[in-house]
């Protein structure tokens, strides 16, 4: 089945990338007001941002959603991961329906979880499910393949299955067991990505010019075409509790991808970006307040939309860059702030109070964070002010308060660099903190490259501590560092890093690190940034272990089988593999820079990467991420998607 790759949810659909600056002081405010009055927005005077707690959620989650009862789900999207259910206390293993294959996509304040499973090894059917503490998962009722979208909390259902003549139709799945197809039947596909409290959902569909428009379906199940802002694609990608619906639309040439507002008082209209660029979609409250991302070549700038006022930056304080994830009903903004460049360690999350205000660097206002600990980027935000945050640590909850959990917190793993060595000793240091600051912890560390390590020491006194780690790497390719702190109470966090180990002997390419967000992805254009870990021996022979090509972020992928070439300071990789657990995909990477024959290559490291898979009705090759498309539209200079933003490469041969 054919599915469309972009983000998508309702109000509760909160997946991730990045960070922001920092707090301002009086003299930054004066640069940060100048900043707001060049777009015209006004700044807001500074309110005292809440202090909060830190809670251990995943060392590597990807898709992070919040419910109103400060419950949280999440999905790991890195080799090793699990996806998990937090109860508010402690974190609950979500599995899968057999194949070990989970993607997580929504999540109510029931906390009713749902996604995409595979039913049995690697080679079933991704089946739509739905899952719960006391329940466990339970495949939806329907045909082998199916996916489901997002949950409201009356537990009805929304996504996708196949229907007879088409690879997928959006329907409903309803309380009762019963499934409600929605609108007639399309060209050849349509899915419904988010559904509110009156059961009204909102998506797309094909129509019979093969263009895709956005689409509205009512509680009956009846259907609207919302068009397009003039393109061939549309996507309804948020509705709220008016019936309101977000998402995103190419414009009339098909250049550009620009957000839009529909109501039926209002028709579809454009959120558009004076200049030029991208205007992504983010989120929508209930009060018909938009956020979302506008790329305008050489700033990335978050925003604030309404109808009666239009556009709004957000202001940036001393921040070149800024993104924003999510919004709720008091109109408190979550995201990140870049400082400089577009380089994602420069990132640091962000929370706006209001449209007007500063941004709060949320870093600032932690209690007791374990030593080391960076806020990347907000991810997630309910009413109560509970904020899921991306860290160098994994992803966080943010309880506003200074009570946390009786769990230790344990933030990253530091002393590994992108590239190892063989014959290389390291020592791994990771901080950590109990609000029981009588507990005692005891540590432990798995290395998935089978060479013998010594046990770890932890140093610790009243409730502050350190984990201390050593290691000779002994053998190359990829591999997993597992760490873990327990108290004497049996809770316990996890750190956890992926790890590439070069050799001067083996010819291959090796790497690890990130690329900037905003790559092509499928039919839209994301700002998540990609997560890339590789090792492709240039040779054959055990001592070079098995090839593989990670990535990670807006989706997830690994490779199940390559070939690789290499030439001066190039190398080219290709082969297959699995996208979000689904097999049939081909990827392309192309490297250059790095080591080429043992010497540094010119300027910096590049990585071009493309995912395709074939359309199952047309036979065509469909694209489904690549970070060498331009990502703007003629008015604008497309920055360098391929550049590795932070870690690098190594080719030697």
């Amino acid at each position: 089945m054919q599915h469309l790759w972009i983000d998508n949810g309702g109000l509760r659909r909160h997946a991730i990338a990045a960070a922001l600056a920092v707090l301002l002081a009086p003299a930054a405010a004066v640069a940060a007001a100048t900043d707001a009055a060049d777009t015209g927005a006004a700044v807001a005077p500074a309110r005292t941002a809440p202090v909060y707690s830190v809670i251990n959620l995943s060392p590597d989650a990807s898709t992070a959603l919040l419910n109103e009862r400060g419950q949280a789900a999440f999905g790991s999207a890195g080799a090793g991961g699990a996806n998990g259910f937090f109860d508010g206390d402690r974190v609950h293993d979500i599995g899968s329906l057999g194949g070990g294959y989970t993607w997580i996509n929504g999540l109510n304040d029931n906390g009713v979880v749902v996604g995409q499973s595979l039913d049995r090894d690697w080679h079933g059917n991704v089946l739509g499910f739905a899952w719960t503490l006391r329940d466990g998962m339970r495949a939806l009722p329907g045909d082998s393949v199916s996916t489901a979208r997002d949950i409201n909390d009356r537990n009805v259902i929304v996504g996708d299955t196949p229907a007879p003549g088409v690879s997928a139709r959006a329907v409903r799945w309803n309380p009762d067991g019963t499934i409600t197809p929605l609108g007639p039947l399309p060209l050849s596909l349509s899915e419904a990505f988010a559904v509110n409290e009156l059961n009204v959902s909102t998506g797309f569909a094909d129509v019979a010019s093969g263009d895709i428009h956005a689409t509205l379906w009512d509680k009956d199940g009846a259907l609207t075409d919302l068009g397009t802002l003039g393109g061939g694609r549309a996507f309804g990608l948020h509705i709220n509790e008016r019936n309101e619906v977000a998402g995103e639309s190419d414009n009339a040439t098909d250049e550009r991808v620009l957000g839009f507002f529909w109501s039926r008082r209002s028709g579809m209209v454009p959120i558009d970006v004076e200049g030029g660029g991208t205007a992504l979609v983010a989120g929508l409250n209930d009060r018909g307040e938009v956020i979302g991302n506008a790329d305008r070549g050489d700033r990335d700038t978050a925003y604030l939309w309404t109808l009666a006022r239009g556009l709004t930056p957000l202001p940036p304080g001393t921040a070149t860059h800024t993104g924003v994830r999510d919004i709720n009903n008091k109109s408190e903004m979550v995201g990140w702030t870049i400082r400089s460049g577009r380089d994602w360690h420069d990132s640091r999350a962000a929370l706006w109070q209001s449209a007007g205000a500063l941004p709060v660097d949320l870093n600032t206002r932690l209690h007791r964070p374990p030593a080391g600990l960076v806020l990347r980027a907000g991810a997630a935000i309910n009413e109560a002010g509970t904020i899921l945050a991306y860290s160098n640590a994994g992803l966080v909850m943010l309880r506003p308060g200074k009570t946390g959990t009786d769990a230790p917190v344990l933030g990253p793993l530091l002393g590994l660099a992108p590239t190892l060595e063989v014959g290389q000793d390291v020592v791994v240091t990771a901080g950590f903190v109990d609000n029981a600051r009588t507990q005692t912890h005891t540590g432990s560390a798995t290395w998935t490259d089978g060479c013998p390590a010594p046990a770890p020491v932890v140093h610790e006194a009243n409730g502050v501590g350190e984990l201390r780690l050593r290691h000779r790497l002994c053998a190359a390719g990829y591999h997993l560092l597992t760490a873990r702190v327990t108290d004497t109470d049996g809770l316990y966090a996890e750190a956890r890093q992926e790890i590439v180990v070069a050799s001067a002997t083996i010819a291959a390419l090796a790497g690890k690190g990130s690329l900037p967000g905003g790559a092509s992805l499928g039919r839209g254009h994301r700002d998540l940034p990609l997560a890339f870990a590789l090792w492709a021996p240039l040779g054959s022979g055990a001592a070079a272990g098995e090839p593989v090509v990670s990535l990670s972020g807006p989706f997830q992928f690994r490779s199940d089988q390559m070939t690789t070439t290499a030439s001066g300071h190039r190398a080219r990789v290709e082969g297959t593999g699995r996208l979000n657990g689904r097999d049939g995909y081909r990827f392309v990477v192309e490297a250059s820079g790095g080591e080429g024959a043992g010497a540094t290559g010119a300027g910096p490291d590049r990585l071009r990467v493309r995912v395709t898979h074939v359309d199952a009705v047309t036979g065509a090759e469909a694209l489904d991420y690549d970070n060498g498309a331009r990502a703007g539209g003629n008015a604008v200079a497309a920055p360098d998607r391929t550049a590795v933003a932070a870690g690098g490469l190594t080719l030697r041969h």
